[in-house]
């Protein structure tokens, strides 16, 4: 691609994740779907663990296609199914609508998870600017948690006077990234579409994830990060009643968040330079473990603020964890397919953590779950981290080690 058309493609995808999510029901998310879609907390979990479900299953066989066909056509794809979702959800008046919408967003967000990050990396890749795509995701990412957080600030009055109004809201930014994404370029594919040419791809890029340790350590510790994540944030509005934060202050929390993600997100180039990569990863493990820990033993109010931790670590995941992915993924070939697999893995990890998460609640209360997960979560990044060294680590010192002097 001529250098025009990478900067244009940087340009493009940045306002893409700009507006990439809904910008103003965070905070009343779970809200709205007990006032407006007339569904329980447990219809909720459901609902989502379903939804889960349906992404598993189209996620990787939709990157093998992009891989196939074109990223171009299959972000459309997706991007028209999370539209429909959005409006969909704007509209609910019962559990079906919210169904049909949560289910549409389900697929377009298998359609389009990988393949926009796949498709802005191989633009850099070409030009021989991949060292970029940190800076480039930080910075993005980090402008669309701006976004929200000042969306944040105005759902409070917006749901007061009208519930559906935030909801109502996302829909005409919604049309900006399903525009943009008709407006990328990427290569022509000179080779016509097979089935067994995508059966291929997709058994390939699977089998690239599997049988690469680098890969696969980074898949494995993306879906420890963002299951937890998926459970702690699924828990804010109940320990926020728990604790006796009034609603009114949701607004305001959820602009807290949002700013601490954009700042760690905006900077997470300069941080990741300066910060050695195990030290990162170390700290990410704590950032997630300690305060769910923490908010589990002592219910109360100023604890609820330690889920700014989570947010520290929702602006640097990204960044670090899709650099670090890519920077391993050498054939291009497969590399949408390899990003699906990851966006696969996460998901499945999802679904189970839901509801294992769930049963822990039903059977032990929402506090003692919050101090089991906390717990576990330490357990579990202690021992990605002793995997990280000795498969990062310990290679690179042994391969130095054996060049001759």
């Amino acid at each position: 691609m001529h250098q025009q058309e990478v900067r244009r493609n940087i340009f493009l995808y940045r306002m893409f994740v700009l507006f990439s999510e809904p910008l103003f029901w965070g905070p009343v998310l779970i809200v709205s779907l007990q006032k407006l879609g007339h569904m329980s907390l447990p219809d909720i979990y459901f609902l989502e663990s379903a939804a889960v479900a349906v992404s598993v299953v189209l996620d990787i066989p939709a990157g093998a296609l992009a891989d196939v066909v074109g990223k171009k056509a299959i972000l459309i794809v997706g991007r028209v199914f999370l539209f429909a979702s959005i409006c969909g959800f704007a509209l609910m008046s019962s559990p079906v609508w919210a169904w049909v919408a949560n289910m549409f967003w389900a697929i377009g967000f298998a359609f389009q998870s990988g393949t926009d990050v796949s498709l802005i990396y191989g633009n850099l890749k070409s030009g021989g600017y991949q060292k970029l795509f940190r800076k480039i995701e930080g910075r993005a990412t980090g402008g669309r948690f701006m976004l929200m957080a000042l969306g944040a600030l105005a759902v409070s009055g917006l749901a007061g006077i009208q519930l559906r109004l935030p909801v109502m809201l996302c829909v005409p930014f919604a049309i900006v990234p399903l525009v943009i994404s008709f407006k990328f370029s990427e290569p022509v594919k000179t080779e016509t579409y097979g089935v067994s040419k995508q059966v291929q791809t997709l058994k390939d890029g699977m089998q690239y994830a599997i049988h690469s340790p680098q890969v696969r350590w980074v898949v494995l510790f993306y879906a420890f990060i963002a299951g937890t994540s998926k459970i702690w944030f699924f828990t804010y509005n109940p320990y926020f009643e728990t604790v006796g934060i009034s609603i009114a202050w949701y607004g305001f929390i959820f602009f807290l968040l949002n700013i601490v993600a954009w700042s760690v997100s905006f900077y997470a180039h300069t941080i990741a330079k300066k910060v050695h990569e195990k030290t990162s990863i170390v700290l990410m493990s704590l950032c997630i473990g300690v305060p769910i820990l923490l908010m589990g033993l002592i219910p109360l109010w100023p604890l609820a603020y330690l889920v700014l931790f989570q947010n520290v670590v929702r602006g640097f995941m990204r960044p670090f964890l899709g650099d670090l992915l890519n920077r391993h993924i050498a054939s291009e070939r497969v590399r949408t397919t390899v990003l699906s697999v990851q966006s696969s893995t996460t998901n499945v990890v999802s679904i189970g953590a839901l509801a294992w998460f769930g049963f822990m609640t039903k059977q032990f209360s929402l506090l003692p779950s919050l101090s089991i997960l906390g717990a576990l979560a330490l357990i579990l990044g202690t021992l990605q981290v002793f995997r990280y060294r000795k498969l990062f680590l310990v290679r690179v010192r042994k391969k130095k080690e054996s060049i001759p002097v």
